[in-house]
């Protein structure tokens, strides 16, 4: 039995690249929808869908930044710039698509 050395590690000089400020943002508004129960489901870095469960219709939700408010992150209804609200306020979010969750109901 030989004991592994760095030098024996696989070497991965790629840079590591950060996720993008929309990612993480999207990643806790994504948290913080499971905290609330509801079912949430990643379609991309900066786009989730959200259910209320099995068999009830969803919205999807996207981050992206705004050229008309300084490129600040919005939150957005699907990869849309149908404006939701402003992504420094995740809790203005959850309160949103959970109305409009209720709104869309459960599929017939």
């Amino acid at each position: 039995m030989t004991k592994d050395t760095a030098a024996d590690a696989p070497q991965n000089d790629a840079p590591k690249l950060a996720p993008s400020e929309e990612a993480a943002l999207a990643t806790v508004l994504a948290v913080m929808l499971q905290g609330h129960k509801l079912t949430v489901e990643r379609l991309g870095e900066r786009l989730v869908r959200v259910t209320a469960g099995a068999g009830s219709r969803g919205v999807e939700v996207g981050c992206r930044r705004r050229a008309s408010d300084g490129d600040r992150c919005w939150f957005t209804w699907g990869d849309s710039p149908v404006w939701l609200c402003e992504a420094d306020n995740p809790t203005e979010a959850v309160l949103q698509v959970k109305s409009a969750l209720r709104t869309v109901g459960t599929t017939p």
